[in-house]
């Protein structure tokens, strides 16, 4: 990957997180004072769930540090447009749903930093040099916080604008997350290669015992099917380009992406094509 595109990554990820905040509007949040319980679920199963299954799964199948770090770093970046989209069409809450994207997102700023450095002086400890919490968390304010605010005031500001241009602004979005996924992919091949039957396996596993122990603790709560469908995706879903972006600023690299990318490239890939047919099962479930 040349220096130019592994430069272009950052302001690709700030423009989806950008789209993000276009479709925020602060109506979107009065859910989480008429549906508390609901978001909270949601808020806990994204900010420590996913975390420690994320863990669990590293811890039992033993991949190279690398790699398991990069799987506890997806397991970090909450979901973006894609769990939006995906609960429209799983027929859940969407404003639910939005309104869990967008708090969590900010909360990022906070929660990634120390999560980032504690996984990394844990998997990473062979690796020469260190990491600056305070740098990945002003890197997050400015790659995801502040995009979305400046997304939220331009919708509010000029709403009919973004309404009608919504469908290109997403569309934009999609194709930097597919040029994204496929640079990941190019540059770190041969890893791929040796480690795709692992990754593979450790990235399904993360996926559909997310949907599982989501759905199983949206039910033990008494959610309503409503509510459960669209915790369960905002739970299993991450945020796989934040991840990509933020590798080889972790590991300081201007070159090429690291390894620790690659999880989330390849995650990027699966998400889909496990919470498509889960989705067409659970659709027009009542």
């Amino acid at each position: 990957m040349s220096n130019i595109a592994l430069a272009l990554l950052p302001l690709a990820l700030a423009y989806i997180m950008f789209t993000l905040g276009t479709g925020l509007k602060p109506s979107d949040f009065k859910i989480i004072a008429t549906n508390p319980k609901a978001f909270f679920v949601g808020l806990f199963n994204q900010v420590i769930l996913v975390p420690v299954v994320a863990l669990i799964i590293v811890l039992i199948t033993t991949p190279p540090p690398a790699i398991a770090f990069g799987i506890m770093l997806i397991s970090f970046c909450p979901g973006g447009v894609t769990s939006n989209l995906l609960t429209y069409y799983a027929k859940g809450n969407v404003a639910l749903s939005v309104a869990l994207t967008g708090i969590v997102s900010l909360l990022s700023v906070i929660t990634l930093p120390i999560l980032i450095t504690l996984a990394f002086d844990y998997f990473m400890q062979d690796q020469a040099g260190t990491i600056s919490a305070f740098k990945i968390g002003l890197v997050m304010f400015l790659l995801t916080t502040l995009p979305v605010s400046i997304g939220m005031f331009a919708r509010y500001k000029f709403t009919r604008f973004m309404e009608r241009r919504s469908g290109i602004l997403n569309g934009i979005s999609s194709v930097f997350f597919v040029l994204i996924v496929f640079a990941v992919i190019a540059t770190n091949l041969e890893l791929l290669k040796s480690q795709l039957t692992s990754i593979g396996l450790e990235l399904v596993l993360l996926i559909v015992i997310l949907f599982v122990l989501s759905m199983l603790i949206a039910r033990l709560f008494k959610l309503s099917w409503f509510d459960t469908k669209t915790v369960s995706i905002e739970t299993s879903i991450q945020n796989s380009t934040t991840a990509i972006t933020l590798a080889p600023i972790i590991m300081g690299t201007t070159v090429a992406l690291p390894a620790i990318a690659l999880p989330a490239a390849v995650y990027g890939v699966l998400m889909y094509i496990i919470a498509i047919p889960i989705i067409a099962l659970i659709r027009n479930k009542n």
